[in-house]
């Protein structure tokens, strides 16, 4: 892995935002580096091509933005209405706020010079000043990025999401289901959380929830991981009793 990042970030530090993800294999839907050197990429450009960089991520139409929003969001991915990829871009001001600001909250040892410079030797340095992001406009973006992930997990509205994202990880038992919950890639969970018919069927019906579990999962994680190898994912399911699925607000 550390020859595979030393040959990538040389894309990386001559590429927008978009087409640094581009250069990049899909090898996990979140990841912390290579969000880092693709913000030094998309902060070394010019106001412009910030802007259309900006446009083609809301429209969140394949990997390589759900990497940016599963990797910056996490879990408050569940919680955000459809309209999240655009409520997050819609402006440069917006994006640092939320988008990299929830980043540094969740990832508090990425600093200031991780992302100015990212790769020391390529002579693309000074990104952030350059853009007009001070550090301490840097560390305000990671404050309000903190209280507003704080905000999201402490809404009452979000009590229906809390159950089902319980639900979900009790259909997987007692065998540390917050690593098996980890095999998936956010956006993948907030799809089946947000579709009442295919949710029940993979909380009631082992057969559903084996297909979703088998179409779903990271294989990168699991074959390096040996996940299944000492016992089938049916094995690892466990039954969940329901009634009427917590409802969630429209």
């Amino acid at each position: 892995m550390p020859r595979r990042m030393s040959l990538v970030s040389r894309f990386l530090a001559a590429a927008s935002l978009f087409a640094a993800l581009v250069a990049l294999p899909a090898c996990t839907n979140v990841d912390p580096g290579v969000l880092q050197g693709a913000l030094h990429s998309h902060f070394g450009k010019n106001s412009e091509e910030r802007k259309a960089a900006l446009e083609a991520l809301a429209k969140n139409e394949n990997w390589i933005a759900q990497q940016v929003f599963n990797t910056a969001l996490g879990d408050a991915i569940f919680y955000l209405p459809d309209s999240y990829p655009r409520d997050l871009t819609k402006n440069e001001d917006v994006f640092l706020n939320h988008i990299v600001g929830a980043y540094l909250a969740r990832f508090p040892e990425v600093t200031y010079e991780m992302i100015d410079t990212y790769v020391a030797g390529l002579g693309i340095d000074n990104v952030l000043d350059k853009a007009g992001i001070t550090r301490e406009r840097f560390e305000y973006a990671r404050g309000f990025g903190r209280v507003w992930l704080k905000s999201i997990e402490d809404d009452p509205k979000n009590k229906a999401m809390k159950e089902r994202i319980a639900l979900f990880q009790k259909r997987f038992g007692s065998r540390n289901p917050k690593y098996y919950t980890s095999i998936f890639s956010p956006h993948k969970i907030r799809a089946l959380l947000r579709d009442d018919k295919a949710f029940e069927a993979f909380l009631k019906d082992d057969n559903a929830a084996a297909a979703w579990v088998d179409a779903n999962q990271d294989s990168n994680k699991t074959v390096r991981d040996g996940t299944f190898r000492d016992f089938s994912i049916r094995e690892l399911l466990a039954p969940v009793t329901i009634g009427v699925l917590p409802g969630l607000a429209s």
